[in-house]
Formats: structure tokens, sequence, C-alpha cells
């Protein structure tokens, strides 16, 4: 048999028979069968293969028509493929033509190949799966066209074919019940929580979806890891069933496990160690003798804090195998291999993306550099850094290893919009619209200079309320380097000029106005840690005051004019892993400014305020923010016995959304907790405290949308010592005004941030009456 297929063979002619559209030169080149050729047998199952490749064909024969010495005569027989005419679908209902077009991979013109009808039916199958109708049936069938065609000048008459798929849709299939066997820790109520996308459909549950195999393969892979996080590492699945009720209506699934024992651990022993000691390992590791298994937390001890230790040495080519024995009936002995390698250091940092920010921008970031041995957590430092400068949407660093001692670090960054809106709006239930609205462009020319120049104007309108919001305007430039010539020092300046109405009811009945400029510098810290900055500040302010005799006796004490000088410093440790969303972290600022005395002017006090914020991850993509905010604000004696006063804007007031320089308290009106006139109006205390409890949930991440309910309490004093007229109701010692609600929270690019909330206030009086109310918030520019 060899022997007579490595025989050669001359073709002396070849011939095409059956060929309509595709002409003879294409046959007999693609086969490879040419006049003249000496070939030997294999070819001929080789140019068959070659020729049903080209898809245009579905009957490919060779006949043997003349044999001599000299050598062999064929001819190439096709019957080439019909061709698509028109498509039609009959029967379909639920899906519409449309639909099909869009997912089905047919156009007119093109082959129809043997199986191309086929894969088809099974896609429109599908398409009917993932809604439900399990039991639809598709039929197919190829017929002449009505008209006769005129592809190809009409040579393609008689190839095209107009398909029509005839579809039996039949009724929807629901998932009856999820039936477990075999399982005795769990029930299959909770089993049938864990499963995300396939549930029990009842007629009240309308909204859940329909039973899809893809999504069911993958809840039974979450069925087998939360088994395996509990202990039970021999969990497995032993089969599923898919069972049809009689009306084939409904179905029921039916899945068979195998729990096996619930694991503890029992012994843990090391190898292969040198650089750190058992008990460094053991405390990195954070599991103890007796723990049960989860098989989440065992690879994260291992694979990230462990081997932490080591990438953080520049041992990145370090690995750990975990060796695990069970032993007995449920425990387990788990022998650590380490292999240590050597260290490993960086050789270049290249940054990719920043299509507008400087490179030296970045660089003047990281905690890393080109020659330093490999360190993790400088490398996570580093991104971290990039993040919290706001430019960019996204930060992915990336290890290319160079060689076995050094590799390469890749920054690759996504730029976000250069400028935003920079804007005072809000938005409540008794007070309508009020604000303004600025341009800022925190990343100036790109060299991560903030430059910021606003005119706000305040709308004066209100939709709720008769009495018409606070009518003001304002303008300011400010400038400011946050790392001059890329040192570690921050410059800054600013002008601005306000002025607000008499007709507030956001504070004073007084016509306010005020003037100043600002000189600020600070510095980044070395000690206590990196994440320490410092910041000084030297302001010059006047302020101008226009009212009646009574209303500048209580707010200014009868002045019309005051100047102020004051120097702030303000202390702020921010280790937030994200500027707009933040999973991790805590922030630390205490502000401090002293106005007057020695400085000059005659406004002379001194001020505090405290905030404390921490971001805990808690489960799935939930975060919780605890926040903490204490002011004080004192009198200081003149420096040359001239009157002076506390102004009124330095006081603190509270409630709504804070704006235009309150503290935002949600389920209140706007400044309105607190010291108020007997009409109502805001005067201002001289001490605060706010304690904010939020639980935040990611929607999206580009551009950051999240939701969040919160619970809030806070109260404005007229005394630093805390104390209340005794005619407002109380519920303890420390009289604090409370809330809760939810909110969503929006980051629109050239616009900030957008949020609303509905809270419920608990602690209104009316009447001398402690009463609830709900009230709306809308804030644009301003987080909470």
């Amino acid at each position: 048999m060899t022997a007579q297929q490595n025989q050669e063979i001359k073709l002396l002619e070849v011939s095409v028979e059956g060929n309509i559209l595709t002409s003879e030169n294409t046959i007999l080149f693609t086969s490879g069968l040419r006049k003249g050729l000496t070939i030997t047998a294999t070819e001929f199952q080789r140019a068959i293969k070659r020729l049903w490749n080209l898809g245009l064909f579905q009957n490919i024969q060779l006949r043997y028509d003349d044999e001599s010495p000299e050598g062999l005569t064929i001819t190439i027989i096709v019957e080439e493929n019909p061709i698509l005419g028109a498509l039609r679908f009959e029967g379909n209902k639920k899906i519409k033509n449309k639909k099909f077009d869009e997912e089905l991979d047919l156009t007119q013109g093109q082959r129809i190949r043997p199986n191309t009808l086929h894969e088809t039916s099974k896609k429109i199958k599908q398409l009917y799966a993932e809604k439900g109708y399990l039991q639809a049936d598709v039929s197919t069938r190829l017929i002449k066209p009505e008209e006769t065609s005129t592809l190809y000048g009409g040579k393609a008459k008689d190839l095209v074919k107009d398909v029509i798929f005839t579809i039996e849709e039949n009724g929807k299939v629901k998932i009856g019940n999820i039936i477990f066997e075999g399982n005795h820790a769990f029930t299959d109520l909770r089993l049938r929580f864990k499963m995300k996308e396939t549930k029990r459909q009842r007629w009240y549950l309308f909204w859940r979806s329909t039973f899809d195999e893809k999504k069911y393969n993958e809840d039974l892979d979450q069925i087998q890891t939360f088994y395996r996080n509990k202990g039970y590492r021999d969990f497995k699945i032993l089969k599923d069933t898919i069972q049809f009720n009689p009306d084939r209506r409904r179905l029921d699934l039916v899945v068979s496990v195998d729990e096996g024992p619930q694991y503890k651990y029992r012994n843990f022993t090391w190898e292969g160690y040198t650089l750190f000691n058992k008990q460094v390992l053991s405390r990195a590791l954070a599991i103890q003798k007796g723990d049960r298994y989860s098989e989440e937390d065992f690879n994260l001890a291992v694979f990230d804090r462990v081997q932490g230790l080591y990438m953080d040495r520049g041992y990145i080519w370090s690995r750990i195998e975990p060796k695990i024995t069970p032993v007995g009936e449920d425990s387990l002995d788990v022998h650590f291999m380490i292999t240590e390698n050597h260290k490993v250091y960086v050789n270049h940092i290249v940054i990719r993306g920043n299509t507008r920010t400087r490179e030296n921008v970045i660089r003047r970031q990281l905690r890393i550099f080109p020659g330093d041995v490999f360190n993790r957590d400088r490398l996570i430092r580093s991104q971290r850094e990039v993040w919290l400068l706001n430019f960019f949407s996204n930060v992915v660093p990336d290890v290319a290893p160079v060689d076995e001692n050094h590799v390469d670090i890749e920054i690759t960054v996504e730029e976000k919009p250069a400028g935003q809106a920079n804007a005072n709006m809000g938005f409540t239930q008794t007070y309508g619209v009020m604000g303004g609205g600025g341009l800022a462009l925190p990343n100036f020319r790109g060299k991560g200079q903030s430059l910021n120049v606003s005119f706000n104007v305040g709308t004066n309108y209100s939709v709720y309320g008769t009495t018409a919001p606070s009518k003001y305007e304002s303008a300011s430039l400010s400038f400011t380097d946050p790392m001059v010539n890329d040192t570690k020092n921050l410059l800054g300046a600013s002008i601005f000029y306000t002025f607000r109405g008499s007709s507030s009811m956001y504070y004073s009945p007084l016509n306010f106005t005020l003037a100043g400029g600002a000189l600020t510098w600070g510095r980044i810290f070395k000690w206590p840690d990196d994440f320490f900055r410092g910041t000084w500040s030297f302001q010059i302010v006047r302020k101008m005051y226009e009212g009646s005799e009574a209303d500048l006796e209580r707010y200014t004490g009868g002045m019309q004019q005051t100047d102020g000088i004051n120097i702030t410093q303000t202390i702020r440790r921010d280790s937030r892993d994200r500027p707009e969303f933040t999973t991790l972290g805590s922030v630390f600022s205490l502000k401090s400014t002293l106005a007057g005395g020695f400085l000059g002017g005659n406004e002379d006090f001194h001020k505090h305020i405290l905030n404390l914020e921490y971001y805990t991850p808690t489960f799935w993509k939930f975060v919780l923010r605890s926040s903490l905010k204490l002011g004080i604000v004192k009198p200081l004696p003149s420096y040359d016995e001239e009157r002076s006063i506390i102004p009124f804007d330095e006081r603190f007031i509270m409630g709504g959304n804070g704006i235009p320089y309150g503290n935002p308290l949600r389920g209140y009106d706007d400044n309105r907790v607190g010291p108020l006139t007997s009409s109502g109006s805001p005067i201002g205390g001289d001490a605060m405290v706010k304690i904010n409890t939020e639980f935040r949930v990611p929607f999206s991440e580009n551009p950051v949308v999240y939701g969040l309910v919160f619970a809030e309490m806070g109260n404005v004093w007229s005394s630093p010592y805390l104390m209340e007229r005794f005619d407002v109701p109380r519920q303890g010692p420390l009289d604090l005004k409370r809330s809760a609600g939810a909110g969503i929270r929006f980051f629109m690019p050239m616009i900030g941030m957008l949020g609303f909330d509905i809270g419920y206030g608990f602690d209104h009086v009316e009447n001398g009456e402690r009463v609830g109310q709900w009230k709306t918030t809308i804030t644009f520019g301003q987080q909470f």
C-alpha cells in the first residue's frame, strides 16, 4: 500500500466540471492538480481537502477518465454551495427579527455551507434559552426565490436560495425547585442563597432571570468555593440533574453533594528559610492551631502575607509550596517548603499613557527607584500616590523580568479630563437652588499645578420656599504648586472677593463684603512617616458689614469694618488608597488658626478643627466610613486694647448640605442646627461636634458612582462648654441632633461630584416638642 501511495503519477490532462461561479483556474490552482505535474497518490486526498476548505462546495469528486503508461487524465467534479438570498423567520413572537439580524452571522450573498443552517439553528435556540424558552424548536428549509436572482449578472440564479427558519417557541420554562442532596452542614436555603444567578422563580418574584446553563455552572462553582472556605476541603459535587415537570413548563434542579469532613489545622512546619526565623513567618501567616480551614484565607495568608515578606525584601523569585496532609478524620498538617532564591534589583521604570501629565509629575510620587532592591510594598505605595493625584482614572503597575537579577517596572496610567467645575451649589426642600460655578484646572499645563479661577453668582431662586435664598457673588484666583521644582515643598497664593446679601436665610441679616489674599507654604514630613504633610498659610482680609444697628451689635459688636490677619497651620495625614471611592486608609487633620494678637487687626481669636476619617472594607465591595469632627473657637485679648471680635463667618454653623461655608448634617434645614435668633436665623457657635457613619457600595468605577446609607449626629453650641438653653428638649448631657438616610454620588468629568441624599432628622424642634422630619439635599462640588 505504501509503495502504491509513493508511486509517481504524471497528469496528462486535468479538467473541471460542475463549477458555476468559481473559475476553473481557482479550482486548479487551489487543488494543486495541473497538467504536466508529476505527483503521488496522496496528493489527491490533499487536493480534495484544500478545495473543501474554500467553503465553496458541498460535494467534490475526482474522476479518472483515462489511464496509460504515459500518465493519467482526470476530471475534478464539484457541486457548489448555495448562496443566501433572503432570510426569513416564521413563528417568532418573543424575539424580533431585528434581534436575529444582530446576533446571527448571516448576510445576503454568502455561501451556505453544509453546517451553516445547523449552527444557526443552535444559536437561535440559545437566544430563546436565555429568555427561558428551553423547549423552543427550530426547523430550516431552502426554497427557490420567487424572483429570479440577478446576482453575478444572473449566473447565480440556480444557486441562490432563500432560507426560512420556522420557530416553535413553546412555553417559557421556569425554575421550580432547587434541591440539594447529601448536605448536612448547611440547609438548602443557605446554599440557594449562595447561588447568585440561579434562583427559584415564583409569580411574585417576576424580576428573577430564567435558567441559564453557563450561569448555573458558575453558581455551582460558588457553592464549591463556599464549602471550601468553611473548612470542607474535600467537598465535591457528585452530580447535578435537570428534571422537567410533566407539562414541561417547570424544571427542578437536583444537586447531589459530598461534604466530607470539616478540617482544622493541627501543626505547621517550615523548611528552607534563612532570611526570616520561624516566629516571623508564623506571625505573618496569622493562622493558629485549631483554626478552621478556609481555602481563601489560607491562600491569602501564604501567597500575600508570607510571600509578601520576601517580595518586600526583593526576593521576587521566592517560592512557598505548602504541602497539606490530612491527619485523622478532621485535622490538617501543613508543611511549608520555601525556596528563597536571590535578591532582584529595579533596572528601569517606564511610564506609559501620560498624554497630558508630564512624566516628572508622576515620577516624583514614586517610592521606588531604579537601582533599588525590588520592594512590593513600595510599589503598591507608589501606585497609591499616583492615584491620589486624581489626574488618572486608572493606574496599573507591572513588573517585567529583564534577567535573573533585574526587573523593569512599567506604570501605565489613563488620563482623566483636565478640568472640572468647581462650584458651590445646593438644593433643599426649603431653599431650592443656590450656588454658582467656576473652573478648576488641577493639572495646569500638565505640571501637577493647580489653577482656580472662579466667578460665582447666587441664583437667588427658590423652588419650594417663598423667601428668596441668599444673594451672593464671589470671585477668586488661586495658584498652587504642590512640589516646587520636584522638591517636597508646596507654594501657593490666592486672592478673593465675596459679597453676601442681607436677604440671606443662610447666615446673618447683614450685607457682608470680604476681600483679601493669602500665601501658603507646605512640606511633606519624614516623621512620623511620609503620609504626614504640613501647611502654613498667612492671610490678610478686610470685611465690611451693612445692616441695622441691632443686627450689627448682635453679629459684629457694632463694628462696620474689621481687618483680619491670621496664620493657619494644618497638620494632615492621609493614607487613603483612592481619592474618590476610598476603600482603605484614614485621614487625620488638625487645623489651627491664630488671628490678631501680635499680628494686628481687630479680629482676635484662636480656632481649632480636628477631623478624623477611617475607611474599612467589609464584605464584597462594601466600605464602612467612620468620621469624627470637632471644632472650637475662642477669643483672644486685643494686643493694643482696641475693640475686637470673632467674625461671625469664623463661627460654626451646621445643617443641610453645609453650603456655602457650614458643616453638613443631612435631614435638617440648611444651617439651622445650633444657636438661632428669635426669628430662626443662625448666629453661629463657638463649639462643634459631628459624628458620621456611612456604608458605601460602588455601582461604577469609571466614572465613579456609588450609593450609601448613613447615620450621623452633630450640633453647634454658643459656648465652648457645650451648654444648651434649658427650654430646648434634650436626650442626654451632650445633645446631638441625629439623622439617618440614603444617598448616591456621581463623579462626572468636567463637573466634579454630584450628590443626592434623603435623610430623616430625628430631633427637629417644633413648639417646644421634638419631632422627626424628612429632608432632601442635593450637593454639587462638595463632599461630606
